[in-house]
């Protein structure tokens, strides 16, 4: 019951931040420009942040949902924690949200298998 809380958490964190990439707010635009990305990388990464968020819940009654919605968003916070430190230049404790984000994916990905 606490891992589908937490996948939900996840979730609802995970599609808050691809609304925010797709509808370009203005804090995030200055962060992407930071990490020296096109404007355009983040409208996909925005959209793909959606469709893992999506998976997320459809993943809480369908196992290979999650496991799917799981390595996406390892992948994606993966290259966001390689944006804080190597693109941006910003301390480790910039990526402690996209850390924390990871590792309950992972769990995500290890709670399912476990039960496929």
């Amino acid at each position: 019951m606490i891992a589908k809380v937490l996948q939900v958490i996840l979730a609802v964190f995970i599609f808050t931040g691809g609304i925010i990439k797709l509808l370009r707010v203005p804090f995030q635009v200055e962060h992407w420009q930071h990490y020296q990305y096109p404007l355009w990388f983040m409208s996909v990464t925005g959209f793909l942040e959606l469709i893992g968020g999506i998976m997320l819940i459809a993943g809480i009654r369908n196992r290979r949902l999650a496991i799917g919605a799981g390595a996406l968003l390892a992948i994606l916070l993966l290259g966001a924690i390689h944006a804080h430190i190597f693109r941006a230049n910003q301390p480790v404790a910039t990526t402690i949200p996209a850390l924390v984000c990871l590792i309950l994916s992972i769990m995500v990905i290890i709670r399912n298998l476990k039960k496929v």
